[in-house]
């Protein structure tokens, strides 16, 4: 061997304990830590009340606008399966705590509410009336709460929070504009046919194509026999001998104990679809289509204007309330 080789050789080496000890000295880099699951303690009402309060300053800016302002524009095909795939990851994460999900689409962003829940939501300067999707992780009750009408059809977001804190529902799902942003004149919820007009392209109850009835069917697709529970509200005029109605909206749900229960527990009047009652059952509403078209349960719940009123200015009845709708509808 040459003494260049030589050389050449011990400055190899060199170099090689060089990167060795380099190493040995340079701490790696820890893997990033998974999201905590929430506590399974129980919740105390301060807990509650606090984790309320919080739902309800994220969500107020993502409706914002939602009533007069916001420009309503449904997706394209390309921009659903985009939300979709987005969803679908974050409803793995969600249940089966996999990796990381993919990023948000244009338009969405993930807001992360510490001890909460996480929000897909729409970024604030793309308003377009996508709806807003809370989503629990680690362990969770069985139920996916929709409010498909939260400006038209008030008090129904308040119950809607409530229940979703209170049962640790896997899932809510809220509009973020008007049923009746997309059209140049609209009823009021005292008007005759308001209840059961499906007219309007931002009614996503009724619309055959949107990001909320996307987000409902990722949700049923994903959590399997879960309960489907949507809420909604109707003029007293409308059914003046009930102050709600339930129905299974064809779907395999039985709305007949539930009404029991909240007979029982609450001392209203609760007629059922079809049997007690020829109207408000839901039988056009989309979200009911696709849940009956993969063999789910879904619960179309209408209460009376009187009885919104009662429940949201009343604590203790609305617990009462949640608890015999959700006790029996899971």
């Amino acid at each position: 061997m040459s003494r260049v080789q030589i050389a050449l050789l011990v400055a190899l080496l060199a170099l090689v304990a060089l990167l060795g000890w380099w190493l040995l000295r340079t701490p790696s880099q820890p893997a990033p830590a998974p999201r905590p699951a929430p506590s399974n303690l129980p919740q105390t009402p301060e807990a509650d009340a606090e984790a309320i309060s919080k739902l309800r300053r994220e969500i107020e800016p993502l409706r914002q606008g939602g009533k007069t302002k916001v420009i309503f524009r449904a997706g394209t095909n390309e921009e659903l399966q985009s939300y979709r795939s987005w969803v679908d990851g974050q409803l793995g994460l969600a249940i089966k705590r996999t990796a990381p999900a993919a990023t948000a689409p244009p338009g969405f962003r993930l807001l992360e509410l510490a001890g909460v829940a996480d929000l897909l939501a729409e970024e604030a300067a793309q308003k377009r009336g996508a709806g807003v999707l809370v989503l629990r992780s680690g362990e969770a009750q069985p139920w996916v709460l929709e409010v498909p009408h939260s400006f038209f059809d008030e008090g129904t977001l308040e119950i809607g929070l409530n229940a979703f804190v209170w049962r640790r529902a896997r899932a809510l799902l809220i509009n973020t504009v008007h049923r009746y942003r997309a059209q140049a004149t609209a009823p009021t919820e005292e008007s005759p046919d308001s209840d059961d007009d499906d007219s309007s392209a931002s009614d996503v109850a009724h619309a055959e194509s949107s990001f909320y009835l996307t987000a409902h069917q990722a949700c049923v697709d994903a959590l399997g026999d879960v309960g489907v529970v949507q809420l909604h509200g109707f003029s007293d005029a409308s059914a003046p001998k009930a102050d709600l109605v339930l129905s299974a909206a064809g779907s395999r749900a039985d709305p007949a104990p539930i009404a029991q229960a909240l007979e029982r527990a609450v001392g209203i009047r609760v007629a059922v679809y079809p049997g007690d009652i020829h109207k408000l059952g839901g039988t056009r509403n989309v979200e009911s289509h696709y849940s009956i078209s993969v063999g789910r349960p879904f619960l179309h719940v209408e209460m009376s204007k009187s009885l919104r009123r009662q429940l949201t200015t009343d604590p203790d009845k609305l617990r009462r309330f949640v608890d015999a709708l959700l006790g029996s509808s899971g």
